[in-house]
């Protein structure tokens, strides 16, 4: 029995799909119309890329519909626009079937795109200087994790001793970014000039007598 064109296969209900299995890329995450949307979507691109592949995978309505929950549990913390993004790329990339563990990885891939490595962050922000709120960073990422870190840990101690401490701090952040959270930067401060009050006028002849004597005038 041949499985049913994919776009014709709607998944159970969100009640029924969140009750979740036991695995360990399992999200409690709880999934949205639109997750199922993207999914399907997914599916159907799969089936249109690898054709053959994809029916010997999933030979009949049971074993897609019961894929198709698979994959929606292993992959709600992502957000749908990046679900889409990740399946197109892994199509792109491979000959083959791909699994949700690598749809997974392209999705992470896709979020963490023009995220600097831990490495680099830390030499960016070992090299910054105040007032770090105006600093062009390559991300904000790499401006919170410094701030973690403590600017003044990161400029007065050993490279040996600050970058592990500034490592987790920045895989903590980066996690919470590909869980969706968006890092932005506080607001600058402007720089404002202080007016100075005008000098009296008998301080200000003081001041000139005394700049007259040191000119001989």
């Amino acid at each position: 029995i041949m499985a049913k064109h994919v776009s014709d296969i709607h998944l159970p209900s969100n009640a029924s799909i969140a009750a979740g299995v036991n695995g360990s890329e399992a999200s409690t995450a709880k999934p949205t119309e639109a997750h199922v949307e993207a999914i399907n979507h997914l599916f159907t691109e799969l089936e249109l890329a690898y054709h053959n592949q994809f029916h010997k995978a999933f030979p009949d309505h049971q074993s897609l519909s019961m894929a198709k929950q698979l994959w929606l549990r292993l992959l709600v913390d992502f957000k749908p626009v990046h679900i889409a993004a990740a399946g197109r790329q892994a199509i792109c990339d491979n000959t083959f079937l791909p699994t949700p563990h690598s749809i997974r990885e392209y999705c992470d891939a896709a979020i963490t795109a023009g995220i600097p490595d831990a490495k680099t962050a830390y030499i960016e922000a070992s090299l910054s200087s105040e007032p770090r709120q105006n600093v062009k960073w390559s991300h904000p990422i790499v401006y919170y994790a410094g701030k973690t870190t403590d600017w003044f840990f990161i400029s007065s101690q050993p490279e040996a001793q600050v970058f592990p401490v500034f490592e987790r701090n920045y895989l903590l952040l980066l996690e919470r970014v590909k869980r969706g959270e968006q890092l932005s930067m506080p607001v600058a401060k402007a720089l404002t000039k202080k007016k100075q009050a005008p000098l009296e006028p008998e301080v200000q002849k003081e001041k000139l007598k005394n700049l007259r004597e040191q000119l001989d005038l």
